[in-house]
């Protein structure tokens, strides 16, 4: 079910334990063959597939989408839209907030946008609302930072082979010529705040997106979907997973 389609009525019928499923994502630079919505496009696509699947088994609603984050390393490059990680959180805590002050209480953000300071505003919000008793998880980026949704390929970091693979099989008709100069660049944590410009990706990609096939990205699409499928039962049992050590301490959570 989508919630935007729903009467108020309608919504006031849905049982307590619902699952509300929000993508969000910001629009961002990816290359010049892929779309500024490539995250928020993927979100969306892992969301009305996990919701089909689980409303084989349980009640839940997709929210309208959220196109909105962090994503400082692309500033710059035209088409780029980044927002302050608290305004980023301030936004996702009221968003959600209003929902759960009807009595719902289940909550799966679906986000692709892997940015740390993106994450950041993300989980300030999620600290709050769990101090209020609400549920709720971001799935997608414990499971790709414990190493579970891709394979570790050496160089492909943005519009790259993975990120291009999953437009080709989810959305072919918005991907440009992706046959383009492999671009290699030292990225790690001590350079992960620098700009993509700074780092030497001047077209707003980093890796081989050349490689890409939509074959690649139908198994990328369907880990993703299970990670967030699994979540979702995990909720509801009460528990969550949580993001490496590492990850919370850039996070300061």
């Amino acid at each position: 079910m989508e919630f935007a389609r729903m009467t108020w009525k309608e919504i006031k019928e849905l049982p307590l334990n619902t699952i509300f499923l929000l993508p969000m994502g910001p629009m961002e630079a990816h290359g010049p063959h892929l779309p500024v919505s490539t995250d928020f496009e993927i979100a969306k696509r892992v969301a009305e597939r996990t919701a089909e699947l689980l409303e084989e088994e349980h009640a839940c609603v997709m929210l309208p989408p959220l196109p909105v984050g962090s994503c400082n390393s692309l500033q710059g490059f035209p088409g780029t839209m980044s927002m302050g990680w608290k305004v980023v959180g301030n936004m996702l805590y009221d968003y959600v907030k209003s929902i759960s002050s009807y009595g719902f209480k289940y909550f799966l953000i679906i986000n692709f946008h892997m940015d740390i300071v993106h994450l950041k505003g993300i989980y300030y919000a999620i600290r709050r609302l769990k101090k209020e008793n609400v549920m709720i998880a971001e799935p997608l980026s414990p499971c790709y930072f414990r190493g579970e949704l891709f394979e570790d390929i050496k160089g492909e970091v943005h519009a790259d082979v993975k990120e291009t693979s999953l437009a080709l099989y989810l959305f072919p008709e918005m991907v440009g010529d992706y046959n383009l100069k492999e671009v290699k660049v030292k990225f790690n944590v001590l350079n992960a705040m620098k700009s993509f410009r700074e780092l030497g990706a001047t077209e707003a990609y980093i890796g081989n997106p050349s490689a890409a096939t939509p074959e690649y990205g139908k198994e990328l699409f369907e880990r993703m979907v299970e990670c967030c499928r699994n979540a979702a039962k995990m909720l509801l049992d009460g528990q969550t997973k949580e993001l490496p050590g590492k990850i919370k301490l850039l996070l300061k959570i």
